[in-house]
Order: C-alpha cells, then sequence, then structure tokens
C-alpha cells in the first residue's frame, strides 16, 4: 500500500521546507561578506522563519480537528506520490547538506541560482497542495505563502541580474 499525504502531512513537509530554507539563507548569509547578498539572505532567512511560524500555527489548528485525521482527508495516490518525489528532489537542500552545497557553488551567484530554483520548486508544491488541500483554512495558507514564494523569485531574480552585470 502507497502511503498517502493529508492536509496535515503537506504542512508538515512545508514546515521542514521553510526550515530546510531558513537554514540554507542562514549558512549563506555567514559565509559571505558581500553586504548587498548579506541583506538579501538576511531577508530571506527572516522571510522563512515567518513562514515556518505561518505553518506552523495552522499545523496545529487542523491537528486538532478531529477529521484531519480521517482517511477521507488523504490526498490521491498520484499526488501523494508527486509531492514526495518533488520534496525529495528539489526544494532545499537538507541541514546536513547545505554547508558542504555552499561551499561547493563558491560563489554569491551560484548560490542566488540554487535559491532562485528551490523557492520556484516550492511555488510548485504550494500550488499542488493548495490545489489538494480538504481543509479551506491549510489551501488558504497554502495559496498564501506561494503568493509570497513568487515575490521571493522576483526579489532574487532582481539580485542575481544585479550580480550577473556588476
Amino acid at each position: 500500500m502507497e502511503n498517502l499525504l493529508s492536509d496535515l502531512e503537506g504542512l508538515r513537509i512545508a514546515m521542514n521546507i521553510e526550515k530546510r530554507g531558513f537554514n540554507f539563507y542562514q549558512k549563506a548569509y555567514n559565509k559571505f561578506n558581500d553586504t548587498q547578498a548579506k541583506a538579501l539572505f538576511k531577508i530571506l532567512m527572516e522571510e522563512e522563519q515567518e513562514h515556518l511560524s505561518t505553518f506552523t500555527e495552522y499545523f496545529n489548528r487542523i491537528e486538532a480537528c478531529k477529521e484531519a485525521h480521517s482517511a477521507e482527508y488523504l490526498f490521491d495516490a498520484e499526488t501523494s506520490k508527486y509531492l514526495t518525489v518533488l520534496v525529495e528532489s528539489h526544494v532545499f537542500p537538507t541541514e546536513q547538506d547545505a554547508e558542504r552545497i555552499i561551499n561547493e557553488l563558491a560563489t554569491v551567484g551560484n548560490i542566488i541560482k540554487l535559491a532562485l530554483g528551490a523557492e520556484k520548486d516550492s511555488i510548485l508544491l504550494y500550488d499542488e497542495l493548495a490545489k489538494c488541500s480538504k481543509f479551506e483554512d491549510a489551501k488558504t495558507v497554502f495559496l498564501k505563502l506561494k503568493g509570497e514564494e513568487q515575490r521571493h523569485v522576483t526579489e532574487i531574480s532582481h539580485k542575481l541580474k544585479q550580480i550577473v552585470n556588476a
């Protein structure tokens, strides 16, 4: 039998992604002296922390609801499989891998490119979670944070252009 995901599991995954994003940006912030890059990483780090708080609040609210633990609130098998693959192979590196990857990428530009890809993957994930959510609260928070991740993509893209043209 396949493992099926639910809104609760979707929120748990989202919380983990935000933790990984925070950790990634924190390590990038600590690695470089470039003030513009540090400012970007600091803002992104703070926003990932804010997202984690939001997801945690909604997770606790939905977890308290008995229906959330019912089989009828599970996502279908294909959606569960897709979301699992997306999370395992994309988004931000794990805490154990983040420092090594940042060191391998070596430049602010390369790190920003990875961050851009991770934010785009987050958008895909949150969009899919919103489509599948059975709870209106979960759907609302996934869509809200999808919008914030879209803003991150714009900010990061702008910063990358500045670095490339510098």
